[in-house]
Order: structure tokens, then C-alpha cells, then sequence
């Protein structure tokens, strides 16, 4: 099994350290030969209307974990719940379904079932993040893996948009600001609510993306188990006094050996989505799938939101949900379905937070400083522990350091040599 030395140490630092739109209608016509009966548990009716859609059986079959006693979990999660020691989909009858619900897609042609390019997009980033799972270790069951990576293959190039539909996706972001389903604004009469920017993403605001000499500036995120390059992660950073100040701010962080962040300030990680197109090149669309914000007042707030991929596919403008518990995907905790431990494990916003960027609210420079990783670089150092050289740069330019570091992974590889066959 190959398991990094750099994730071995991100384990460790863990442990140490209203809006009534109606939607449209979906006009996808169901076409399943194989029935699974439905249980109490919510409808897993995600690309269309019946949960026995293909496309929803297969979402079904490589999201869906469920406990001894028959509850569900995965179908509001973002990524799969599969961990490095997961056997789900590898053996048994599970493996037995999953290759045969991906046979079934492939012999009927069901991607022709399903136009919309949002669903298809969100359709292929899902089995994307499955086959990257699986490519990532050849062991144990190295056929299983190879029978399932060899489908899902096939059917991510089959969905596959062109360049132009993709970079005309919808910007969920945008809409989710205009649907004020939370304030756009830090509010300092009630400073723990949380707040959605509204000129987060704008090129010429207070709001500066951060990059790094060198690679992508969020390297733990971008490089290590559950990501794989598959989103480009972007640190951004805002100073109460404007864009000048931000820049001076960033300037400041290779110049000045004690840097002042000033009270008020922000952080935040957004994670983007890549796609791939049909002629097998990675794009950055506009689709966010996380946000984490961090204001300093001097103490830090934090506030997580993520995409919701079923209020997105039906139409709703909000589709982001604040996070208050999370399963413990990034820093790999083994797989909670099969242990003996099971989900009430989920870990909690902001505790999970604090564990790696350090909450020292009576420093006001060197301490607020360090919480911001990409500078102190505490816990997550860069090879032979090198200083970040850190630049304003744009998120089209952080996107292309990204897709330059997956162009080079072992997962992108082997997706490009079974796309080709």
C-alpha cells in the first residue's frame, strides 16, 4: 500500500495540534433494468427524478455507506467516504454491484440519457474522486481495483463537455451571494454569524489570492489523500484597509522578519473545481466547492461552507451549506464504517480548525501569523523545510500551478492511459 511519509505526519499534527425558490423541473428520462429496493432513508434521487435512474444508481453505489443498522450517510457528503483502509466496493457484493451498474451504464450508452452540462460536470468530478481513491494504491485487491478504474475511465470521458461548456457553467458562487441566504458582510453586532463576501472572487477587490514559488500555495491540500490535485485550493487574504494594504500584507510576509496581521483582517481557502474535457485536458471551472473563512477579531472566527450538489442540480440559487461537523476525510482517521468506531466520530467546526491553525488571540502579529499555514508553514513544511516565497497572484495563474502538479501524478496518469485505450 503506498502511504506517504508526508501523510503519516499530517495524521500526527492532527492529533496534536431562507430562500423557497421553486426549482425547475428535471426532464431526464429514467431508463434502469435493475431495480434497488428504496429503504426509509432519504431518496437518493440526485440526477433525476427516480432514485432508480442509472446515473443516481451509480451515485448511489460509490457514495452511499451505510451502518449495521441500516442508516445511510453520503448522500449530503461532498466526496466519497472511502479511506485508505476502506474495503467497500473492492470485495463481496458490493464490488459484484459496482462493476455491474457501471457495465450497465457503458453497454446502453446512458450518458446519453442526461444533457444538462451542470449535471454531467458534477456527474464526472463524483466518479473522478472515486477513480482517483482507487488509483492511489495498487493494494490490496489489485484486479478489483483495476476492473473498476478501467470502467470508470470510460465513462468520465464519456460525459465528458468541451472546453466552452465548461468555462460556461454556472458561477455558484455569484448566485449564492445574490440569494442573501447569509450576510454578505462581516457583522460586527454579531460577530459569530457567518458571512458568505460578496467580492470574494472579484479580481480588483480587498481580497487577494496568494501564491507560492515553487508549487501550489496550498500544498497539503492539493497533493495529499482525499484531493489529488482534482481542485485547485486558493488562499486568500484581506486586510480591513483596502486592496493596497492587502498587497503590502503579502509583500510583508518575505520582507519583514515579524509581520503585523491587522485586526479585522480575513483568510480564506477556497476550493475550486477542475474538470476535464472532452479532449482529456483539465479546466478550471467556475463552480466552488468549499469555502473557509477566518476573520481575526483578534481571536479567530471560523465559518466553513460547501457545495450542496442536490440544491445545485435542481436549480437553487443558495446551494452552499455551513458546516458544523465534518467526516475526517483529509486527515485519514481509517474507514468508520468498518472499524469499530463509526460516524459519531465526525469531527467539529471550529474544534477540527483550531487543531492546526493556531488560536492565540492575545498575540496580535506573531501569533495570528502562524495560523496562517501557508506562511509559518507549521505542521505542513515545504521539502528540506524551505522558507515560502509568497505573491499576489490570480486564480487563473494558482489554477495552472495546479493542473501542472496533477499533469504529473501517478492518478492523473493512469486515467490518461485507460481515457486512451
Amino acid at each position: 500500500m503506498k502511504k506517504t511519509a508526508s501523510l503519516t505526519l499530517i495524521a500526527i499534527a492532527l492529533i496534536s495540534c431562507t430562500n423557497n425558490t421553486q426549482p425547475p423541473q428535471i426532464t431526464a428520462t429514467p431508463q434502469a433494468t435493475e431495480t434497488i429496493p428504496i429503504s426509509e432513508n432519504p431518496s437518493w434521487n440526485v440526477y433525476a427524478p427516480d432514485p432508480n435512474h442509472i446515473w443516481n444508481r451509480i451515485f448511489r453505489q460509490f457514495y452511499r455507506r451505510t451502518t449495521a443498522d441500516g442508516k445511510e450517510y453520503g448522500l449530503g457528503e461532498l466526496d466519497p467516504l472511502l479511506w485508505f483502509d476502506t474495503t467497500y466496493l473492492l470485495n463481496g457484493v458490493s464490488h459484484q454491484r459496482a462493476i455491474r451498474v457501471l457495465e450497465e451504464f457503458l453497454t446502453t450508452q446512458a450518458e446519453t440519457l442526461i444533457d444538462d452540462p451542470l449535471k454531467r460536470a458534477m456527474f464526472q468530478r463524483d466518479l473522478w474522486a472515486v477513480f482517483d481513491w482507487l488509483a492511489f494504491q495498487s493494494d490490496p485487491y489489485p484486479s478489483q481495483r483495476q476492473a473498476l478504474e478501467t470502467r470508470l475511465a470510460q465513462i468520465i470521458k464519456r460525459v465528458a463537455l468541451t472546453k466552452e461548456q465548461i468555462l460556461s457553467l454556472p458561477d455558484n458562487y455569484a448566485l449564492a451571494v445574490q440569494s442573501n441566504a447569509f450576510p454578505c458582510n462581516y457583522q460586527a453586532d454579531n460577530p459569530k454569524a457567518a458571512f458568505l463576501p460578496y467580492d470574494l472572487l472579484e479580481p480588483d477587490s480587498a481580497w487577494v489570492p496568494v501564491g507560492r514559488e515553487g508549487g501550489p500555495i496550498a500544498m497539503a491540500h492539493t497533493s495529499e489523500f482525499p484531493f489529488f490535485g482534482r481542485s485547485v485550493f486558493l488562499v486568500f487574504v484581506r486586510s480591513p484597509n483596502g486592496r493596497t494594504a492587502t498587497l503590502d500584507f503579502i509583500r510583508s510576509l518575505n520582507t519583514d522578519p515579524h509581520p503585523v496581521l491587522n485586526i479585522g483582517s480575513d483568510v480564506a481557502l477556497v476550493r475550486q473545481m477542475l474538470l476535464i474535457d472532452d479532449q482529456g485536458n483539465p479546466v478550471l471551472s467556475s463552480l466552488v466547492e468549499t469555502i473557509q473563512i477566518r476573520h481575526f477579531n483578534p481571536e479567530q472566527i471560523f465559518h466553513e461552507f460547501e457545495l450542496d450538489r442536490t440544491r445545485l442540480l435542481n436549480g437553487y440559487p443558495d446551494a452552499f451549506n455551513l458546516k458544523t461537523d465534518l467526516f475526517m476525510l483529509f486527515f485519514s482517521q481509517g474507514d468508520m464504517f468498518e472499524g469499530a468506531h463509526g460516524p459519531e466520530l465526525r469531527a467539529t467546526i471550529p474544534d477540527v480548525c483550531k487543531a492546526c491553525h493556531l488560536n492565540i488571540p492575545t498575540v496580535l502579529d506573531g501569533g495570528n501569523i502562524q495560523s496562517i499555514l501557508s506562511y509559518s508553514r507549521a505542521n505542513f513544511p515545504l521539502p528540506d523545510n524551505q522558507r515560502p516565497i509568497l505573491f499576489a497572484t490570480t486564480r487563473m495563474d494558482e489554477a495552472q500551478t495546479v493542473i501542472n502538479w496533477k499533469l504529473k501524478h501517478h492518478t492523473w496518469k493512469s486515467l490518461k492511459t485507460l481515457w486512451n485505450q
